[in-house]
C-alpha cells in the first residue's frame, strides 16, 4: 500500500505540474524577435581529446573515493595505463606522500620518478609550470618544423643571395646551413599532437596541498581544461572521504566529471552523493547499484556526470554498464562492453 500511495502521489504531482505549465502558457503572451537569434554550438567542442566510446570524455576531473586499501590506487593506475596505451595521455604527474610504499602500483601507470612530487604548497604551481613548459615546447616544435620546410623550399627555388638576412639567420641558428641534410624535426611523443597531460593526486587529505587555506587546488580543478591557453590538464583525485569534514572541497565536487565510488561504511556519504549530483535515478536504485558493485572484491561504481550517452552513465568497474529501472523502467540490466 505504501508503494502504491507513493506512485499515486507522483502521478498527482506530475499531472498538476502539467496543469500549472498550461496555466502559465495561457496567461503569458509570446512573440518572436524580428531576426533569428539562435544559439549555435561550435562544430567541434573546445578542450576535448577524442576517445573511444568506452573511455571517459577528456579532459576529465575525476574523484576516486573509498576507504584505505579499497583499491583506489590500483584502479587509477590501470586506467592511466589503458589511456597511455591509447595515446590519450602522454605524460602524467603524481602528487602523493606515499610513493615509496606504493611504487609497484604506480609503475603500472608508467609514471616517471621525476614526475612524482610531494604534496607541499609548491607542488601544484610546479605542475602548472611544467604544463606551460610542455605547451611552449610544442609551439617551438611547430615553428621549427615550419622553418625546416621553408628552408628546403627556398633552397629549391631561390639563390642564397635572394633570401632575407633575417631568414638566413633563422636557418643558421637551427643548424640548417651547416647541415642541409639535417632530419626534419620530430615530436618527442609518438603521436604528433598537442601534449596530452594528466595529474594524479593521491592520499593528500590533511597535507598542505589540500588545506582549506590553499585556494590554488580549487582554482586549478575548476579551470583544469583551460590551463595554458586551452592545452588543459586531466585530474584524478584519490581520497578516503568524498564529502565528510576535511574531505574534497564542494566547488571541486560540483565540477567533477566522474566519480568512482568504492565501498564505504558511511551510508550518509552515499546518500550525499545522490543528493549533490542530482542523479536521474531513485534512491533505491542508486543504493542497489552501489551494493551490487561493492559486493565484488575491490569493486566500485563509476558515475559519469558527463556521459557520451545516457546509457553509459553508470558502470560497475570499468567494463560493465548498469541500467537502473528508474532510468528506463526495466529491471536492473548489466551489460559488458567490448
Amino acid at each position: 500500500m505504501k508503494r502504491k500511495y507513493k506512485c499515486d502521489l507522483i502521478c498527482y504531482i506530475n499531472v498538476n505540474v502539467e496543469v500549472f505549465m498550461d496555466t502559465i502558457k495561457d496567461s503569458i503572451s509570446f512573440s518572436k524577435t524580428k531576426k533569428t537569434l539562435d544559439v549555435k554550438p561550435p562544430k567541434k567542442p573546445s578542450f576535448t581529446i577524442e576517445t573511444d566510446d568506452d573511455f571517459l570524455k577528456l579532459h576529465t576531473l575525476t574523484l576516486v573515493s573509498g576507504k584505505r586499501g579499497g583499491g583506489k590506487s590500483v584502479a587509477t593506475a590501470n586506467y592511466m595505463r589503458l589511456c597511455k596505451d591509447k595515446q590519450y595521455f602522454q605524460r602524467c604527474w603524481l602528487i602523493t606522500p606515499t610513493y615509496a610504499s606504493n611504487k609497484e602500483i604506480w609503475n603500472i601507470a608508467d609514471i616517471e620518478p621525476a614526475d612524482v612530487l610531494e604534496p607541499t604548497v609548491t607542488a601544484l604551481p610546479e605542475v602548472i609550470k611544467l604544463v606551460e613548459a610542455e605547451k611552449q615546447e610544442w609551439e617551438l616544435f611547430l615553428q621549427q618544423k615550419e622553418l625546416y620546410d621553408k628552408f628546403h623550399t627556398d633552397m629549391k627555388h631561390k639563390a642564397i643571395k635572394n633570401i632575407k638576412s633575417e631568414q638566413l639567420m633563422a636557418y643558421y641558428e637551427m643548424g640548417l646551413l651547416d647541415d642541409p641534410n639535417l632530419e626534419r624535426p620530430k615530436w618527442k611523443y609518438d603521436l604528433e599532437c598537442p601534449p596530452r597531460l594528466a595529474l594524479i593526486i593521491d592520499d593528500c587529505l590533511g597535507t598542505d596541498l589540500m588545506a582549506r587555506r590553499t585556494a590554488g587546488l580549487v582554482n586549478t580543478c575548476i579551470k583544469h581544461r583551460h590551463l595554458s591557453d586551452g592545452l588543459g590538464l586531466s585530474i584524478f583525485m584519490l581520497v578516503q572521504s568524498y564529502c565528510a569534514q576535511g574531505g574534497v572541497a564542494r566547488p571541486i565536487r560540483e565540477n567533477a566529471t566522474s566519480l568512482w565510488l568504492f565501498k564505504i561504511n558511511d551510508y550518509n556519504q552515499i546518500k550525499k552523493v545522490k543528493e549533490e549530483a542530482d542523479l536521474p535515478v531513485s534512491d533505491e536504485d542508486f543504493e542497489n547499484m552501489c551494493n551490487y558493485c561493492h559486493e565484488k572484491p575491490y569493486g566500485f561504481i563509476l558515475i559519469d556526470f558527463n556521459p557520451k550517452s545516457e546509457d553509459k552513465r553508470f558502470r560497475c568497474g570499468f567494463d560493465e554498464y548498469l541500467h537502473p529501472p528508474s532510468l528506463n523502467n526495466k529491471e536492473l540490466i548489466k551489460s559488458k562492453h567490448t
